[in-house]
């Protein structure tokens, strides 16, 4: 018979003398990580970090120029150097840092390092080749990759999948209306839906470059093998077949003008992410608009505006540390600078975030620092555009925050929470605040799905069958609740008086106890991953009481501990989501804080598991007074797009050793 497990928690005592002894540096870790944080705000008030995700935003880049007609002198260049640097010894790319190749990845960056200038007997593409002839080769690619290679006459058209652009004149009630489809796969698709049924070609300047790129065997990607799919594969082959016939139609003409209002209304208001950005304007160049029109030139402004340089060209925000700039400086050949081409930029997440963080270290509710972010903050809030969210929510009105510094179609719930968790943690006036914050919680339970929880963009945007399409290999067409996000409001909420006696709350504790994971664990829809997601609703349910010896909270602790890690750190890969359940990663300052802040929302602040995590922090932070972290622990689309958020090592340790001071002072009180 095998030896019982026993927990880590099953023995636990609260903090002795000795374990406070081992945390002496606690009070000068949290002086310097906050004269760090309080150094990096900007004089407007708000803190703004690098967002980092793979080299396919690069190369991506190159190809949008490329077909713009638009090269940049010494761009393609620059753009390149960042894409070597981050070429792993495989010779490919990877969509994470330490993680193992993509073969749609590298096929790109080969492609653009090639459209660069790079001759195909340079050790880094032949490397290359032999990595994408190893893994499927060009018909491994994802829809993405095909799309973009159709346009550069590296694939036929007939490749990608197919998708009729009279799509875009069902009813937004449809079920397959574009509506039905997430907000990031709509601003996605629309333009698309131009692109593909245009089907421009602009050829480059590269000879024999198709016969040069190892094709595979095969007919592609495996995909999924249901009914569903198997059905959604004929419909693909019979638009294909049909194409031809259906050019002339007279809807197809009324659907192109509709799409081409939808982008342009978007892009006058919006700075999203880049494939938004990028399809649009492609979009409107398959329709003959030159670089000069106006939406065009809008999209191409924030583009450039996503861009930092490194290490000769540092401007303000893109290291935050010296140790983030010697990293640079390291990886980059002497006397070139490198381009990294941002995905999307995130002020208005990271200000909430870093204020949150100042204040758990004991920086007062009246200081200029908080109050300067809470005003810029305020002036941030869309009141004046019933985003695409409305199509859903027609009863709803509007008074949410975005990430960006500008995006009105497209508020969400989750930046909207932190906003207002920051504000009502600061001393601005009740008469300049009220009205904002009345506003944005009508907003936010006015998107509360039928199923309890809170999605990000959307409301009751889950018709699973959306992800069976042969367009959707990437499984992210859907933005249905998460626990995550669900958890943060349950947080929101009380702060702002709700309790378990009202009707959100108890329809979104009911949620959170049916997607419990059966190892005591959440899913974490925007952090990697089950660390992000048991934090965010261990964290939830207890600021609404619900006790710690509540069997969901007894579950999450226990699981919690399970997965310390020797030194005292907690880290997960991103390889969790495709296998969908926890998958051990390196310790990382991020995922450590959210850890330890599980741990203290459960009750279990002042056990030795929490003071090994706590140590932790204290032994890992720099000389600079902040956190190395390398790993991404923010996410994009689970399984194809993660996100290394330069700001989460800055403000989420200082936030969880801020809370941790707080437990044991309340100890020794």
């Amino acid at each position: 018979m095998p030896p019982a497990v026993t927990s880590p928690l099953a023995d636990e005592r609260t903090v002795s003398s000795g374990h406070a002894a081992d945390l002496l540096p606690l009070e000068r870790v949290i002086a310097q990580a906050t004269t760090v944080l309080r150094h990096q705000q900007v004089p407007e008030g708000y803190w703004w970090y690098t967002l980092e995700a793979n080299e396919t935003i690069g190369a991506e880049l190159i190809f949008l120029e490329h077909c713009l007609d638009r090269r940049t002198p010494g761009r393609w260049a620059r753009l390149a150097r960042r894409m070597l640097d981050e070429q792993g010894p495989d010779g490919s790319w990877s969509l994470a840092y330490g993680e193992t190749g993509d073969v749609s990845a590298t096929l790109e960056c080969y492609v653009a390092l090639r459209l660069a200038g790079y001759e195909k007997a340079a050790d880094a593409l032949v490397r290359a080749r032999s990595f994408i002839a190893d893994h499927g080769g060009l018909n491994a690619a994802r829809v993405f990759t095909q799309i973009h290679f159709a346009c550069l006459g590296l694939v036929p058209w007939s490749t990608p999948p197919s998708m009729p652009i009279e799509i875009l004149l069902l009813p937004s009630w449809a079920p397959f209306s574009i509506y039905a489809f997430s907000s990031w796969a709509r601003a996605c698709i629309i333009p698309l839906l131009i692109v593909m049924s245009q089907r421009p070609v602009w050829p480059l300047p590269i000879d024999h470059l198709v016969e040069e790129i190892p094709r595979g065997n095969g007919n592609g990607r495996a995909g999924r093998r249901d009914i569903w799919a198997e059905f959604f594969r004929w419909v693909d082959r019979i638009m294909k077949v049909t194409h031809p016939f259906t050019q002339r139609r007279p809807t197809r003409g009324v659907a192109a003008r509709r799409a081409e209002e939808w982008i342009r209304s978007h892009l006058a208001k919006t700075e999203d992410i880049f494939p938004a950005l990028a399809y649009g304007s492609l979009a409107l160049a398959a329709l003959g608009h030159a670089e000069e029109d106006p939406s065009i030139a809008k999209a191409l402004t924030a583009l450039d505006r996503f861009q930092h340089s490194y290490p000769t060209e540092l401007p303000a925000l893109p290291f935050s540390t010296e140790t983030d700039a010697a990293y640079a400086a390291s990886r980059v050949t002497a006397g070139e600078s490198a381009i990294h081409q941002q995905c999307c930029i995130s002020p208005v997440w990271d200000t909430p975030w870093a204020m949150c963080a100042l204040r758990a270290a004991g920086v007062p509710a009246d200081d200029p620092a908080l109050l300067r972010a809470a005003t810029w903050l305020l002036s941030q809030q869309i009141t004046d555009c019933y985003g695409d969210w409305h199509k859903k929510n027609p009863d709803g009105k509007p008074g949410g925050w975005a990430f960006e510094f500008e995006n009105h179609y497209f508020p969400d719930v989750d930046d909207t929470i932190q906003v207002l968790l920051a504000i009502h943690g600061t001393a601005l006036p009740h008469h300049q605040v009220a009205s904002a914050t009345a506003r944005a919680l009508d907003w936010c339970l006015s998107m509360q799905n039928d199923d309890g929880g809170w999605a990000a963009f959307d409301k009751n945007n889950s018709l699973a069958i959306l992800n069976k399409i042969p367009f959707a290999d990437h499984g992210a067409c859907l933005d249905p609740s998460s626990p995550d996000i669900s958890g943060r409001m349950l947080q929101l909420l009380t702060r702002y008086g709700f309790t378990v006696r009202d009707r959100p709350i108890m329809r979104a504790i009911s949620y959170l106890r049916q997607t419990q994971e059966r190892d005591g664990s959440w899913f974490g829809r925007w952090g990697v991953n089950y660390i992000y997601g048991t934090w965010a609703v261990l964290t939830g349910l207890c600021d609404i009481g619900v006790p710690a010896d509540a069997p969901e909270m007894v579950r999450a602790a226990e699981w919690l501990a399970s997965i310390q890690q020797a030194d005292g750190g907690f880290g997960e890969s991103v390889e969790s989501y495709p296998r969908e359940t926890y998958v051990k990663g390196s310790s990382t300052a991020s995922q450590t804080a959210w850890g330890l802040m599980g741990l203290i929302a459960a009750g279990h602040g002042e056990g030795p598991v929490a003071a090994k995590a706590a140590r932790f922090l204290c032994a890992s932070q720099g000389i600079d007074g902040t956190w190395n972290e390398r790993a991404c622990t923010g996410t994009g689309f689970p399984g194809h797009f993660y996100l290394r958020y330069h700001g989460y090592r800055h403000y989420f340790p200082l936030l969880a050793l801020g809370k941790y001071r707080q437990i044991l002072s309340e100890k020794n009180t």
